[in-house]
């Protein structure tokens, strides 16, 4: 006959079995997301079953003594005490979760590595991302023969120029293509962005973590989820090289290892320092880059400021001493017992440099030197990149992804933008030696390439090269030289640059092509095409003009407006900000705010129609191709960060440099005189991507929102409702 007590323990082991199923289904949260798909069911169901079978071996070989140890002690006549039963309880419990914790990562892992070979039945997706490839260089390439893999491609599988983003930026569209959503749902709507408090302007694509304890913590500024994350999350392998807008990168089960947005370790997107014994002109673009420095007995002492530190945030300091030689027209640099002797119109190897920024603490950083001169001294020192061995931020996920590409291939680039644009139009150095660091940059990234695809057997691998979208940003002038009327000498030098890149990808391309078999799917895409930049305008300024901004001060008195320094908010209706977009002065919204919220809409329609008759006086063209209002082209939860309009400007034109960081200088049209000549920032409808691949494309018009889920598509995976986008092999 059973003891009284048993039908309490059973009544107690029943209740407390019930929430210990339940707790082991909350205590999986990854696991559980991984499956919200149709298959959800059939996968939870799956594993309940081996779930239980395993707590009924727990249950045997714990409970059992326990029970029995109560049995004992009841048998001896003792007095049974009330803590006895949820004691039993706290202690098979704990027992059942302590093992069911030793053994679940083996029972989870192997039952998402069999679902997910169920689902992609050996599938591998490679996505191969080529910044600022455009359709008709592309095009005109593989007509010339020239470009024989692409051909190859276009032949066997699929071609098509590729819907880009609005606006047209970086940022936005490879957002776009990572959460296959408008920037409504991701929040990337430019580079920059404003506080509608203070009307000044931000980067939109770093943010510093200003709660963290520490000061050297980004937080992630792209909403959304990106389909890798989606794939790794299902248990199918998933590698992430270079994409942009992934920094910091999130935790997950994907390796990631972040592109455009990762900083210096100044907390900058990278600004070089330039060191000169010759003065410098007040007016000098980037001044604040130049270090003037004076020979002392043929020495030259100075020092590369790193990262800002204690209360007063001056930067931490690393001296160094420079020695030049005229007669042989090098120097010889002497840092924390490194020698370096650097011939003009060479790039030092790279150094790397440690900064003190407390007791006993230090961060190691990279930067390699370039000559440009001997006499007078011209020596530039790029930015100061974060040392993957020990980064400063995280750079990768997991962590020490950055250490094992260190240890495989290498040093490497780790800022965003590693190819300094700034210092070839400020003049810091020359074409040539832009395109010695961006030619090192690309063959980093090959052998990162290289080295993903020798492991790469299933699963997901999508890698970005975008030194191809720098290249052509310098160097379109050489593209259409009727238009930029280059020195002769500099065309013949410069004018297959451009296509040599193109080229250049075209032999990546065949490499990737080898590893290609029946169970992969290839997709080769760009975020944006280009064009020409000729003509800056200054878009604020023609606010002014129209009655719709007004200034404290008139063109003779202003020196430097940027930022809106000049502007009255109490008289103003609206801005430009950006390189596309204008903000109204609402009311409840920005701080002195006078356009009431009935009154926008009217005024918005108004300000597109007056903005589409601007004329440049200098070819008789209206520069403006269409004007949209936010919630024609965006919807989503982030709609209210979303600029009121969008305009996009014809070929040739683009918004000026003062004008995106609020400046409103006198007159409306500047000639472009720098090396920066390319670009992208015009109406969509100019500046297609291109889409290639190996299997045949189901729509007409693919956009970029549709990558995500053409992947998800592929490798059998559900799309959440959440993205726009559709799959393009019609799934």
């Amino acid at each position: 006959m059973d003891h009284p007590l048993s039908s309490t323990a059973k009544r107690h082991g029943f209740v407390s079995i019930s929430f210990l199923v339940l707790g082991m289904l909350g205590l999986c949260p990854d696991y559980a997301h991984a499956y919200i798909d149709p298959g959800t069911s059939s996968a939870v169901f799956s594993v309940l079953g081996q779930v239980l079978a395993v707590l009924g071996v727990f249950l045997g070989i714990f409970f059992r003594p326990i029970i029995k140890f109560f049995k004992y002690l009841f048998n001896k006549g003792r007095e049974y005490p009330k803590i006895a039963i949820p004691l039993a309880v706290v202690i098979g419990l704990a027992v059942l979760i302590g093992g069911y914790r030793l053994i679940s990562p083996l029972l989870l892992t192997s039952d998402e590595e069999s679902i997910s070979m169920e689902k992609t039945q050996g599938k591998k997706v490679i996505v191969l991302g080529m910044d600022g490839l455009d359709p008709k260089i592309m095009e005109r390439l593989m007509t010339a023969g020239e470009l024989p893999h692409f051909s190859r491609l276009r032949e066997t599988g699929s071609y098509s120029p590729l819907q880009t983003s609005n606006p047209t930026q970086s940022p936005v569209a490879w957002s776009n293509m990572a959460t296959g959503c408008n920037p409504g749902k991701h929040d990337i709507f430019d580079f920059i962005k404003r506080d509608p408090k203070t009307y000044l302007p931000d980067l939109a694509i770093l943010k510093l973590n200003k709660g963290a304890l520490s000061s050297n913590t980004y937080t992630p500024v792209r909403k959304g989820t990106p389909f890798w994350e989606i794939t790794a999350a299902a248990g199918i392998p998933s590698t992430v090289i270079r994409w942009p807008i992934t920094f910091p990168p999130r935790k997950s089960k994907a390796r990631v290892f972040a592109g455009l947005g990762v900083p210096d370790i100044k907390g900058s997107l990278g600004n070089y320092t330039f060191y000169t014994t010759q003065p410098i002109a007040p007016d000098d673009e980037g001044k604040h880059k130049v270090i003037v420095v004076t020979p002392n007995s043929g020495t030259i002492n100075t020092e590369i400021l790193g990262p800002a530190v204690g209360m007063k945030r001056e930067p931490a300091k690393v001296p160094f001493s420079i020695i030049p030689d005229k007669t042989n027209k090098q120097v010889k640099i002497l840092l924390d017992g490194q020698s370096i002797v650097l011939k003009e119109k060479s790039w030092s190897d790279w150094v790397e440099l440690k900064f003190k920024v407390g007791f006993l603490k230090k961060i190691r950083g990279l930067a390699k030197f370039y000559l440009t001169q001997t006499d007078p001294l011209k020596l530039y020192l790029t930015p100061i990149e974060v040392h993957p061995e020990e980064p400063v931020y995280r750079i990768t996920n997991p962590d020490e992804y950055a250490g094992e590409l260190a240890e495989q291939l290498g040093l490497y680039h780790t800022l965003g933008m590693p190819e300094d644009t700034k210092a070839l139009s400020e003049a810091r150095f020359d074409e040539d030696a832009f395109l010695a660091s961006c030619k090192e940059i690309m063959l980093e990234r090959e052998k990162m390439l290289d080295y993903e695809l020798s492991r790469f057997n299933q699963g997901l691998l999508a890698f970005v090269f975008d030194t191809t979208d720098r290249v052509q940003h310098m160097f379109w002038r050489f593209e259409e030289p009727d238009l930029f009327n280059p020195d002769k000498a500099a065309y013949e030098k410069y004018k297959n640059v451009v296509e040599d890149y193109y080229r250049w990808m075209d032999k990546i391309l065949g490499k990737v092509l080898k590893q290609v078999d029946q169970n992969t799917t290839l997709i080769v895409c760009s975020d944006h095409g280009f064009s020409s930049f000729r003509r800056a305008v200054h878009v604020n300024s023609w606010l002014v003009e129209s009655g719709y901004m007004t200034l404290t001060s008139t063109p003779k008195e202003r020196q430097d407006n940027t930022l809106f320094s000049d502007v009255d908010w109490h008289k103003t209706k609206a801005y430009c900000l950006g390189f596309g977009s204008i903000f109204l002065n609402l009311q409840g919204r920005e701080k002195y705010g006078i356009v009431s919220p009935d009154e926008a809409r009217a005024l918005s329609k108004e300000i597109a129609r007056r903005m589409m008759e601007l004329t440049d006086p200098l070819t008789n063209i209206k520069v403006v191709k269409r004007v949209y209002l936010r919630d024609e082209i965006y919807f989503g939860p982030y709609l209210n960060d979303a600029p009121d309009m969008v305009f996009g400007f014809r070929p040739g034109f683009r918004v000026s440099w003062q004008t995106a960081i609020g400046g409103a200088p006198n007159g409306l049209f500047d000639d472009n005189t720098k090396a920066w000549s390319g670009d992208h920032c015009i109406d969509p409808e100019f500046v297609p991507g291109i889409l290639f691949a190996n299997r045949k494309i189901q729509t007409a018009t693919p956009r970029l929102i549709d990558l995500a889920p053409t992947v998800l598509d592929v490798l059998g995976l559900a799309i959440p409702e959440e993205m726009d986008g559709k799959s393009l092999f019609g799934g």
